[in-house]
């Protein structure tokens, strides 16, 4: 992207990763590059301004546990182009010109033209409308239309085939296409091209297609050229029946720049065409984890803070060279901490020495899948609390004893931990088109082999409720089997989707602490001044002894390196959470959709796969951004009831 195009640092993992369509003000459509474009643009700076001039170290850093689970030995925050300092300066996020079909903006003319992806900065105007005396050529646009398969492939339009239905004919002729646009209701139907032979074609039914499921077995772009009486080869008992003329999937992946085109192997999946700037044509698959120092709670903030820069295990390779003799000083006495004055030189290799060799050998191995081990530590880091100025973690473990509506708050939840400092660090490991299920892991965002991913790291403060494990169980005695229709319509959606995975170990209560955690990020935008997009949702929770989770944690994490104002962390204290929590039931008690999202919810379940019950807009739905579960495995049933049957309801 050019300096004049620019996204914030945070976009580039969602909503705009690689792979993903930007569209610029000026009518601009590129994609982000992949992440062997990241390494030519690094290694393209330091011949172009110096090695000296560019630093890695300055963006890279590192998050011991996110390394671990996603197997990265560190992370790039995204490249910032700026032109002051002495380092890193006008570095640009890759990009490539995407999609390559424009048409020129004169409705006279409406030229088309096929950019080429390295194209990314060019600016795109039409000679054929041009009379060579004007000082203005006529804008030429990208087109609105992309075509793309669940496998994550994404490419032009064929419009040439589409408007001579069938392959361009070597007949001699030029075949240069034009875009008319004619009045009426806007549909595709009133968007003409004309190719220059004298063939023409309506976009009507460009995007159609038929599903069994989520497998799409005919489509638009498949019966380009067939005969009539071929249809039945479109049935769905006949998927692997290609017609010799149709279009199919090329598995072009433009991110990875011309390479991804050029040396690309066909998919022949169906192309389903998608408008470009749709949410189902990218979805970014971000793995969070929020800081925990590696250092115990007595060690110096600056130890600490070199102890995450270069890595406990790093750190201990250097000691274990001359048992800190030579090494690990030489290393730590170039350290900026030391050199900015903030702790000495003797200070930070004694503190170091002390964190780096003290005896591990009592953490045992969990056996835990990794997410759900990555999960559990900040579980019982949350619990056990850290009341210190000198961290980038701060969580004040709390009772309720002198809260307002205590009783309220002691019947359900076990204790409040008010988290004023939180740092996360938001990791871009994939992306999927067409639905979110299907993603495309670290190889597939480089056509070169790397070891690191982008992300960033934020700052903020949160609220998080420990539920008491005793009332969750005499809760779900009773309740066991009032909501196993929602969790078995779930597992059959994801079984359809993901076949090779393992069905989810849920129970009717995770589906209530999920839809109370939505209760509480309404409520909250109306009680400290936050948007419901700034408030996110981090969930807690495990059924197996060995790892027994039952928490929520609602977080903003979009201040800045101090942290954000206190607004969320004043509504977890003692005059203003338990009316937080009072209203918050009381609001789930009657939607403004009732009683149809009610009677919905109780019977056939609505939402994508009918996988929520009383749950819409009006009363449970948040935006995406903020919930880790797509918006679904929501009842407000389970939190108040039903009117005919009010104890079923985790609070009722």
């Amino acid at each position: 992207m050019s300096k004049t195009n620019n996204v914030r640092s945070s976009q580039i993992l969602s909503p705009f990763g690689v792979g993903q369509i930007v569209n610029f003000p000026e009518e601009v459509s590129v994609m982000i590059g992949g992440l062997s474009l990241w390494d030519e643009t690094i290694a393209r700076a330091k011949k172009n301004q110096g090695a000296d001039r560019i630093s890695e170290d300055e963006l890279r850093f590192n998050e011991t546990r996110l390394q671990n689970l996603l197997n990265v030995s560190y992370f790039i925050k995204p490249l910032e182009y700026k032109t002051s300092g002495s380092k890193n300066n006008q570095l640009q996020i890759p990009a490539v010109r995407f999609p390559g079909w424009h048409y020129c903006t004169n409705p006279k003319c409406g030229r088309m033209k096929q950019e080429p992806l390295n194209a990314a900065n060019a600016k795109i105007e039409c000679t054929a409308c041009w009379d060579g005396k004007s000082k203005y050529k006529s804008k030429m646009i990208p087109v609105r239309f992309v075509a793309a398969c669940p496998s994550g492939h994404i490419q032009d339009v064929p419009f040439k085939e589409w408007v001579h239905n069938g392959p361009v004919p070597n007949n001699g002729k030029v075949h240069e296409l034009s875009y008319h646009t004619g009045g009426g209701s806007g549909d595709l139907g009133s968007i003409f091209l004309k190719c220059s032979c004298g063939e023409g074609r309506s976009l009507a039914g460009l995007m159609n297609i038929r599903k069994d499921g989520e497998d799409v077995f005919d489509s638009a772009l498949a019966r380009i050229g067939f005969r009539k009486e071929d249809d039945d080869k479109f049935d769905k008992d006949r998927q692997n029946d290609k017609n010799p003329l149709g279009e199919y999937c090329r598995g072009h992946r433009p991110w990875l720049g011309l390479d991804g085109v050029n040396n690309s192997t066909k998919c022949n999946k169906h192309l389903q065409v998608l408008i470009r700037g749709a949410s189902n044509v990218h979805f970014s698959e971000i793995q969070s984890a929020i800081y925990l120092p590696e250092g115990s709670t007595e060690a110096n903030q600056y130890v600490l803070e070199v102890i995450d820069k270069i890595g406990k295990e790093q750190l201990k390779g250097f000691f274990n060279i001359d048992q800190g003799s030579v090494t690990l000083p030489a290393v730590l006495s170039t350290n900026q901490v030391v050199s900015k004055g903030l702790i000495s030189k003797d200070n930070l290799l004694s503190g170091v020495i002390e964190e780096i060799t003290k005896d591990d050998s009592a953490k045992e191995e969990s056996g835990l899948p990794p997410e759900l081990k990555l999960r559990f530590e900040e579980y019982n880091y949350i619990l056990a609390g850290r009341d210190s100025e000198n961290a980038d973690f701060k969580a004040i473990v709390k009772t309720f004893d002198g809260y307002s509506e205590q009783f309220l708050l002691e019947k359900y939840f076990e204790k409040v931990v008010l988290i004023e400092k939180l740092k996360e660090t938001r990791v871009f490991k994939g992306f999927s088109r067409i639905n979110p299920n299907n993603k495309l892991n670290k190889e597939e965002l480089s056509n070169t082999q790397v070891n690191w991913l982008p992300a960033v790291q934020v700052y903020g403060e949160g609220i998080f409720l420990k539920f008491k494990d005793d009332i969750i169980d005499n809760w779900l005695i009773e309740n066991k089997d009032a909501f196993s229709g929602i969790i078995q319509r779930y597992h059959a959606a994801m079984q359809k989707r993901k076949p090779e995975d393992e069905p989810r170990a849920l129970t009717p209560f995770f589906i209530a602490m999920h839809t109370f955690s939505h209760l509480l990020i309404k409520r909250l935008c109306f009680d400290c001044g936050y948007g419901s997009s700034s408030l996110r949702e981090r969930l807690y929770f495990s059924s197996d002894p060995d790892s027994r989770m039952n928490g929520i944690l609602i977080y903003t994490s979009s201040g800045d390196s101090e942290g954000s104002l206190g607004g969320l962390v004043r509504q977890g204290k003692e005059k203003n959470l338990g009316r937080l929590v009072k209203n918050a039931l009381e609001e789930a008690r009657w939607c403004s959709a009732d009683p149809v999202c009610s009677d919905i919810g109780n019977s056939s379940g609505q939402g994508p796969d009918n996988v929520n019950g009383s749950a819409c807009h009006n009363c449970c739905i948040v935006p995406e951004t903020s919930c880790e579960e797509f918006n679904v495995l929501l009842d407000r049933t389970t939190i108040v009831g039903t009117l005919a049957n009010k104890d079923m309801g985790f609070f009722s």
